[in-house]
């Protein structure tokens, strides 16, 4: 799988999971049209960048422990460790 293919995958399931509708695994995967261990290899390495990741039974989508999104699909950036400049 190409780089770039994986930052836009990553990019796609950073907007889904901010959104906080993914649906279950199987729902997600299906929308994206990829396999449920494909999700979760992306899911993974969307961890091993910084973000914690979890499924919520509750309300039956992946959320994020912290506030934050992925800029460009690599870089998993924080809401409270944004500065903004004065």
């Amino acid at each position: 799988m190409a780089q770039h293919e994986v930052h836009r995958t990553i990019a796609l399931i950073d907007c889904e999971i901010r959104g906080q509708a993914t649906g279950s695994p199987i729902e997600l995967a299906n929308r994206l049209r990829m396999s449920v261990r494909m999700l979760y290899f992306h899911i993974e390495m969307m961890s091993r960048l910084g973000a914690a990741i979890f499924f919520s039974k509750e309300i039956n989508s992946f959320q994020y422990e912290e506030e934050g999104y992925f800029k460009d699909g690599v870089r998993w950036i924080v809401f409270d460790k944004v500065r903004i400049a004065k």
